[in-house]
């Protein structure tokens, strides 16, 4: 019994140092591809308001039955379409057009804060509550909006 479990603990060590000079090697690489070519600039939103004149438009999200959060896209009457993503830390919205994406609104819930980040073709809200939170992109190119929960 002493001999199986003296080559269980060497095979488990030999395990966890086989793993970890493997992680040190490939987390280099990978923090190199995805991270650093990405030049993340935080920037203050422009507040797009409507003339005096004109109705605000009411904009009311429609709950779904699926485990992808709602999206609204209203067009309202002097402007282009909006798209409004509604996640748990609060309310996002967008205008899609032909010169990509422009950010309307970020309203967060009670205890979240909004962070915002663009670089060239998208841009990036997030709606935070202590670690947790979620990312709202708007990506120009392909006139979309994705979440991403951490």
């Amino acid at each position: 019994m002493r001999r199986a479990m003296r080559y269980a603990a060497i095979w488990c060590g030999a395990t966890v140092v086989a793993v970890s000079v493997s992680w040190f090697g490939v987390r280099g690489v990978l923090r190199n591809e995805f991270v650093d070519d990405v030049n993340v600039q935080p920037f203050l939103a422009p507040t797009i308001a409507p003339p005096d004149n004109s109705p605000v438009p009411a904009v009311t999200p429609t709950p779904r039955r699926t485990t992808k959060r709602p999206t609204n896209t209203k067009t309202p009457a002097p402007g282009k379409p909006l798209k409004v993503v509604t996640v748990k830390g609060g309310e996002v919205t967008f205008t899609l057009g032909d010169e990509g994406c422009r950010l309307v609104s970020a309203t967060p819930a009670g205890g979240f804060t909004a962070k915002v980040a663009r670089a060239e073709g998208w841009i990036r809200v997030d709606l935070v509550k202590g670690e947790h939170g979620t990312g709202v992109f708007c990506i120009s190119h392909e006139r979309r909006t994705d979440t991403w929960e951490y």
